[in-house]
């Protein structure tokens, strides 16, 4: 079994977000070193690593990119980018695409393109009292399923539950996926990058693929996320039929729960495996696998 969980949850007194972030960028470095091995053609790093001694005000987090063999429209190699930086007053969660290249639309001068505001940028603190905090970080490096992921949740607010980094391989294309999910449990938003097979560009996502309106709880798998092309894309105007949709496959530890559970809920499906809730968005981290079955020793 190559998949790691770790509790890495505090009492809450003298937690800072800039010591929970710190933590879990080494287990990060250690997980892109192993994942760059594995997966040579697409290519992991970290630009700006969380900053130990930031205080409430300064903006501490990461900046992730993966830069894909694929090629964006212009020939340069498709660059991914993820931003999460959090304060004591805001989180800010930008997925980006990034190139070397001219781009239509203009929406940074650095030479990369970035969903509207309304994707970009979502509500939510680390708060600076000391509360009870729960955080976990896991991952796997099962070749063609390889993942790292960290949530925690501040489980007093559903404002602050929140999943802030998740790298993930497409089981579709093989590409990394780059998403984080803001804090709250009213929505199933997810803000994602990743490279779009079908119009050979890369393209970004709001959300997850699951069926709501069930009153009765369901796990469903795999995970897909919803890549379409009237959320974000390399062009300003799609290349695209207005209705079309790619979802994304997350490798099999994931599931998806028909609700907007709160973080660090847990699940126990009917085949018997196990699901803890990552976020507050109803994506789940398969915590134990259903039982082999049982052979029969006939009549």
């Amino acid at each position: 079994m190559s998949r790691t969980l770790i509790d890495i949850s505090r009492l809450g007194t003298d937690t800072t977000w800039p010591s929970v972030a710190t933590e879990v960028n080494g287990y990060l470095q250690n997980w892109i070193a192993a994942a760059n091995a594995q997966v040579s053609q697409h290519q992991l790093r970290i630009v700006t690593a969380p900053n130990p001694e930031a205080t409430a005000t300064d903006p501490c987090g990461w900046r992730i990119e993966a830069t894909l063999s694929q090629l964006t429209p212009g020939g340069n190699p498709a660059v991914l980018i993820l931003e999460v930086f959090l304060t004591g007053t805001a989180l800010v969660i930008r997925p980006g695409i990034g190139n070397t290249e001219p781009f239509l639309g203009g929406d940074t001068q650095q030479g990369w393109v970035l969903p509207a505001g309304d994707v970009g940028t979502s509500s939510g603190t680390w708060s600076t009292t000391p509360l009870p905090f729960n955080a976990q970080v896991a991952w796997s490096l099962t070749p063609g399923a390889e993942y790292f992921v960290f949530a925690y949740s501040q489980h007093r607010y559903t404002n602050r539950q929140a999943m802030p980094l998740l790298i993930a391989r497409d089981q579709v294309s093989g590409n990394w996926i780059l998403a984080a999910s803001p804090p709250s449990t009213t929505s199933d938003a997810l803000r994602a990058v990743s490279w779009n097979v079908r119009s050979g560009q890369p393209s970004g996502s709001r959300g997850l693929l699951r069926d709501g309106l069930l009153t009765v709880v369901r796990i469903s798998r795999p995970a897909e996320l919803v890549i379409a092309t009237t959320d974000w894309s390399y062009y300003e105007v799609a290349n695209e039929p207005a209705q079309f949709w790619e979802p994304l496959l997350l490798p099999p530890d994931f599931a998806v729960v028909n609700l907007s559970s709160a973080a660090m809920s847990y699940f126990k499906a009917p085949d018997g495996s196990e699901w803890l809730a990552i976020g507050g968005h109803g994506l789940l981290l398969r915590t134990k696998d259903a039982p082999a079955p049982q052979g029969g020793t006939g009549p």
